[in-house]
């Protein structure tokens, strides 16, 4: 099987984040897809919705406006620990002994992989499928990376695939929001085109995002 895991704070889910795992179920032919919301994460705190708000939004969004194997994962929010992602796929690849693991995340994320914990173990446990973003270009990225990551970078769509061990760098048609601007938006009333109807429902009982 082909599982990707998609992990982040989705502080809040919005249509960015649906639309890229969109593709990538679809091209990358993919058996199940979980999106995984971080209960405490090591880079993002300010403005943090409380984990289960956001797990109960994202739960809403992939109820609504995902078809297919999509599913949310607890693992991270059932943990005291900050939310590593070292851990997260030590579990999953536990779970998954013998599958095929991709690790979804952006380009701008991806070019601070130096301060993750245990990054150097991270591909020994499962693909990195890295989204381009326009902040951070590939051609940046790869500046910012370890010399001794560039040696498993391929580029989607050729490359041989594995089980793990792989970074694929998957070049897209920018998705331009970001869960920032969108808690920006929501202040001036802008938000409604870029969250599934639900979720602002959510937000709008709950009186979330009411200061940023």
């Amino acid at each position: 099987m082909r599982i990707v895991l998609f992990g982040g704070t989705f502080n809040p889910i919005h249509n960015g984040h649906l639309e890229l795992a969109k593709r990538v179920y679809k091209d990358f032919n993919v058996d199940k897809f979980y999106f995984i919301p971080a209960k405490i994460p090591p880079h993002k705190n300010l403005g943090l919705v409380e984990p289960e708000k956001r797990f109960e939004m994202v739960k809403l969004a992939l109820t609504c406006c995902l078809k297919g194997n999509f599913y949310v994962s607890d693992y991270e929010l059932k943990s005291d620990e900050i939310s590593y992602t070292f851990n997260t796929l030590r579990y999953f690849r536990k779970k998954y002994k013998d599958d095929y693991l991709y690790f979804l995340t952006g380009s701008d994320i991806f070019a601070t992989i130096e301060t993750w914990q245990n990054w150097d173990k991270l591909f020994d446990l499962a693909n990195f499928i890295v989204a381009n973003r326009k902040e951070m270009p590939f051609n940046t990225m790869l500046k910012k990376i370890p010399d001794e990551l560039k040696k498993r970078i391929v580029y989607f769509p050729k490359f041989d695939d594995k089980k793990y061990g792989n970074i694929i760098l998957y070049e897209i048609e920018e998705i331009p929001i970001s869960s920032t601007e969108i808690r920006e938006k929501f202040l001036d009333g802008s938000i409604f085109n870029y969250l599934p109807d639900v979720v602002i429902n959510y937000i709008k009982e709950n009186k979330l995002y009411q200061e940023v």
